[in-house]
C-alpha cells in the first residue's frame, strides 16, 4: 500500500515536473505536440496549443500510419515536442521524413523526451541518424524506485573522417519534491544550447561553379577554407557571395564548411518517379543541408527544401549580339526608311501617270500649239519625273493651265525629295550607321530571336507566366552543351544567351562566356525577369533561424555589395564586367568621320549596276534589231523572186 502511495505521488510530481519543463523551454513556440502512447496518460496545463500524436490509429481517425499522423500535427504549426516513454524511438525514426512531407516549416524546433537508458536503448539512441538534425534535445530519464529523475542531454562532436559522434551529457539528477515547485535549478533554466558553440561539427554544403556567387577550388591539403563532404586528397578554397555568407555563419558558430561540387554542374530537377539530380537531388538524398548558386524562390522546388530570406537580387536578361556596322554599298539607300522609300516609289508612279495623261491630252487638244507634242512616250515622262527628283531641268510647257498647275506641283515636290534625300545623305555618309539593336523585352521577342543556356533550370520562374512577351520568350528557349554554346557565341547571330545581374550590378556569366564573346554581345537595357536569390536548405537544418538572421544582418549593413564586388575581381576580373557595362556606351567609332573612297561605293554599285544592265539590254536590242533586219532582208528577197 505505501509502494503504490509513494508510486502516485510520484507520478503526480512527475507529471508537475513535465509541465514546469515546457512551460520553462517550449512556450516560446506556436504549438506544441504531445508525441505518446495511447495507454500513457499525460495532463498538460499549457498555454499555447497543444496536439496530441499516438502511436497507435485512434477509432475515429483516417490516418493509418504514424507518419501520417505526425505529419499532419507539424503541419498543424508544432514546434515543440514533447515525447513520452517508449515513443521516443518511433518518433526519430520518422522526424526526417515527417518534416520533409510536411509544408510547415519551424527553424527552432525542441524535443523533451522520456526515456529509460539502459545499454541498448543508449546505443540505439546515439547511433540515431537523426542525432545530428536534431541537437536541441532534452532527455528525462525516469527512476520512480527512487524518486529521482536524470536530465541529459546529447553532446555532439565531429567525427573522422566525416560525420558526427554522439554521446550523453549529465546535466541534473533531481528528487522530485516540493522544493522543485519554487523553480528548476539554474542549470536546467536554459535549454541546452549546442548551436552558439558547434565545436567544429560538419555544415555539408553543395554548389556548382557559378562566379561570383559560387566557387571552390582545389587547394592542397590543409590550405583551403573548406573541405569535400567525401574523404580527400585536397582542401577546397571556397569564394563567392552567397558562399562567402556559410563561411560567415560558420565562424560564428565554430563549424566546418563541407562542400559537395555537384556532377555536371546542373542545378537539377526533380522527375516524375521521384528521383532528382544536380543541387536539389543532393538536398532531397540527403547528402547536403544548404545548397547554393543564384537558386530563385522556385515554387516547383518549394515543397522539398526551406527557403532562406533572400540573399540579393537578379536580374535575368539575354546577351544579344552587338549591332555591326552596315555596309558601305548600302549608304544610298539609307537616306530614307523603308517606309518612305515606299512612299516615294508610290508618288513617282501616280506622278509619271499623271505626266503621261497630261500629254496625251494636250497633244489631242492642241496637236500643233506645242512644238514639243510629240514627247508623249511612257519613257519621256519617267525620265521628265526623274529629272524633277534629281533636281534637274525639264520643259514647262504652258499651253494647258491644267498641265501647268500640275508640273508645278510636281517640281515643288521633286526640289522637296530632291533636298531631303541630300540632307539625310549628307548625313548617313558622316555618321556611321548599324544594324538595327535589341534594346527591350519587347524587341527580343519581336525579333525571332532564340536564346539559350546551358540548363533548362533558367525557365523555372516562367513555368507559370501568362503574359504574351515571356511566353514567347519562354518557348523559344533551347538548351545546348557548354562547348556548343561557346561554339555559338561567336558563330551565330540568330541567338540571345542567358545571364544574370545582381544586386549591386555585377554581371553572373555561364562559363561559355569567354572574354572574346563578351566582345561580341551586348545585354538587353531591360531585364527579361527578375528573381530573389534564396538560398535552398534542408528543412531539419537546425541552424536555419541563425542563418536568417545573419542574412538579414548582411543586407542591412550593406556587406554583400563589398563581397559581390570582391569575387568579382578575384574569381571573373574586371574586363569582362566593363566590356558588358560599357557594350551599348558609345565611342569614336558613333562620332562623324571624314569621308573616304568607303563612303562612295554606294555610287560606284549603282554605276555598276546601271552599266551592267544598259549593256545587256544594249546587247538584247542589237540581237533584236539583227534578227528583224535579217528578216526584212529575207522578205524583200522572196518578193524579188516571185517578180
Amino acid at each position: 500500500m505505501e509502494l503504490a502511495t509513494d508510486l502516485l505521488h510520484f507520478t503526480s510530481a512527475f507529471q508537475l515536473f513535465l509541465q514546469t519543463l515546457a512551460l520553462t523551454h517550449l512556450s516560446g513556440h506556436y504549438s506544441v505536440c504531445v508525441v505518446r502512447s495511447i495507454h500513457d496518460d499525460v495532463r498538460l496545463e499549457f498555454p499555447r496549443a497543444i496536439v496530441t500524436v499516438t502511436l497507435e490509429a485512434p477509432a475515429n481517425t483516417t490516418d493509418t500510419t504514424f507518419g501520417d499522423r505526425l505529419v499532419r500535427s507539424i503541419n498543424a504549426g508544432c514546434e515543440g515536442f514533447m515525447v513520452l516513454e517508449g515513443a521516443l524511438f518511433p518518433f526519430l525514426d520518422h522526424f526526417r521524413s515527417a518534416h520533409e512531407a510536411a509544408y510547415f516549416r519551424a527553424h527552432n524546433k525542441r524535443i523533451i523526451a522520456t526515456v529509460r537508458l539502459g545499454l541498448a536503448a543508449r546505443e540505439r539512441l546515439l547511433q540515431h541518424d537523426t542525432m545530428e538534425v536534431t541537437p536541441n534535445m532534452l532527455l528525462v530519464e525516469v527512476n520512480e524506485s527512487e524518486g529521482m529523475v536524470g536530465l541529459y542531454t546529447t553532446k555532439l562532436s565531429p567525427e573522422e573522417p566525416r560525420g558526427i559522434e554522439a554521446e550523453l551529457m549529465l546535466l541534473e539528477r533531481l528528487r522530485l519534491g516540493e522544493e522543485l515547485l519554487l523553480g528548476l535549478p539554474e542549470s536546467i533554466r536554459k535549454f541546452p544550447d549546442k548551436l552558439t558553440d558547434m565545436e567544429g561539427r560538419r555544415v555539408r554544403l553543395s554548389t556548382l561553379p557559378y562566379p561570383p556567387c559560387s566557387v571552390a577550388n582545389e587547394v592542397p591539403l590543409g590550405e583551403g577554407n573548406a573541405r569535400s563532404t567525401v574523404p580527400a586528397n585536397y582542401s577546397l578554397q571556397a569564394d563567392g557571395t552567397e558562399i562567402l555568407m556559410v563561411l560567415e555563419l560558420c565562424r560564428r558558430h565554430n563549424c566546418t564548411l563541407e562542400i559537395e561540387l555537384v556532377a555536371n554542374s546542373e542545378w537539377g530537377q526533380v522527375y516524375p518517379n521521384g528521383s532528382a539530380d544536380g543541387l536539389i537531388g543532393s538536398l532531397i538524398d540527403r547528402r547536403s543541408d544548404v545548397a547554393v548558386a543564384a537558386i530563385y524562390r522556385w515554387y516547383n522546388w518549394y515543397q522539398y527544401m526551406t527557403m532562406s530570406a533572400y540573399t540579393g537580387r537578379s536580374g535575368i536578361s539575354a546577351l544579344v549580339p552587338r549591332p555591326r556596322l552596315l555596309p558601305y554599298w548600302q549608304t544610298p539607300f539609307l537616306s530614307f526608311p523603308p517606309s518612305l522609300w515606299l512612299m516615294v516609289a508610290i508618288s513617282f508612279c501616280v506622278g509619271t501617270v499623271a505626266v503621261f495623261l497630261t500629254e496625251h491630252a494636250r497633244h489631242h487638244i492642241r496637236p500643233l500649239s506645242d512644238s514639243t507634242s510629240h514627247n508623249n512616250r511612257l519613257i519621256d515622262s519617267i525620265f521628265f519625273m526623274v529629272s524633277l527628283y534629281v533636281e534637274q531641268s525639264v520643259p514647262l510647257p504652258n499651253s494647258l493651265l491644267a498641265g501647268s498647275m500640275l508640273l508645278t506641283f510636281l517640281l515643288f515636290g521633286g526640289f522637296m525629295i530632291g533636298n531631303s534625300y541630300a540632307g539625310a545623305l549628307a548625313c548617313v555618309m558622316t555618321i556611321p550607321r548599324y544594324e538595327k539593336s535589341i534594346d527591350t523585352r519587347a524587341d527580343f521577342a519581336a525579333s525571332g530571336m532564340k536564346w539559350s543556356g546551358p540548363t533548362v533550370a533558367w525557365m523555372n520562374s516562367l513555368l507559370m507566366a501568362e503574359q504574351p512577351e515571356l511566353v514567347t520568350i519562354r518557348d523559344r528557349y533551347e538548351v545546348h552543351g557548354g562547348d556548343t554554346l561557346a561554339r555559338y557565341s561567336h558563330t551565330r547571330r540568330d541567338m540571345g544567351y542567358v545571364h544574370e545581374r545582381l544586386q549591386y550590378g555585377s554581371y553572373a556569366l555561364e562559363s561559355f562566356i569567354n572574354l572574346n564573346a563578351t566582345r561580341l554581345l551586348q545585354p538587353l537595357k531591360e531585364d527579361v525577369f527578375w528573381e530573389q536569390i534564396v538560398t535552398a536548405c534542408s528543412k531539419t537544418w537546425p541552424l536555419m533561424g541563425h542563418y536568417d538572421d545573419l542574412i538579414l544582418r548582411v543586407q542591412q549593413n550593406g556587406i554583400l555589395r563589398y563581397w559581390e564586388l570582391g569575387s568579382v575581381i578575384r574569381n571573373m576580373g574586371l574586363e569582362i564586367q566593363r566590356n558588358l557595362a560599357n557594350a551599348r556606351v558609345q565611342d569614336s567609332d558613333h562620332e562623324p568621320v571624314k569621308l573616304r573612297m568607303a563612303h562612295f561605293l554606294g555610287v560606284f554599285f549603282i554605276l555598276f549596276v546601271g552599266l551592267s544592265l544598259a549593256s545587256v539590254i544594249f546587247v538584247a536590242e542589237l540581237v533584236v534589231y539583227r534578227a528583224n533586219s535579217n528578216l526584212t532582208t529575207k522578205q524583200k528577197v522572196e518578193v524579188e523572186s516571185v517578180d
